[in-house]
């Protein structure tokens, strides 16, 4: 009994410490929108009197894209394309395109822009 319970309390405590966290690094937007659960705004707050120092993300609604965090003591919503969030809640990944490349002969310019370094073009 009491393996079975240390066993299952083990479990849980190591999923809780590989669960991530979100850190709000920095508020790009001035002003800061303070939202609420809806999405809806309740005020907003001058760039200069937000956090300096990392805030933590309490939660995440991934259906109205909308964090919370607490600040002043009160839990408020932001929205996350306002803030600089480490790590990022959404990356998407996509695959690197075969475009031809041009040569000197071409007549029009087949250049390609936004595939990045990681695609060797």
């Amino acid at each position: 009994m009491n393996r079975t319970l240390i066993v299952l309390l083990g479990a849980l405590f190591s999923q809780c410490v590989q669960a991530e966290t979100h850190i709000i690094k920095q508020f790009l937007a001035d002003p800061v929108v303070i939202l609420d659960e809806q999405g809806k705004l309740q005020r907003e707050i001058a760039q200069k009197d937000a956090p300096t120092q990392p805030v933590p993300v309490l939660q995440y609604n991934q259906a109205l894209d909308l964090v919370q965090v607490e600040l002043t003591g009160q839990k408020v919503w932001l929205d996350p394309m306002d803030l600089r969030i480490e790590p990022p809640f959404n990356i998407t990944t996509l695959p690197c395109q075969q475009v031809p490349k041009s040569l000197a002969s071409d007549s029009n310019n087949k250049s390609t822009l936004g595939y990045g370094a990681g695609c060797n073009q």
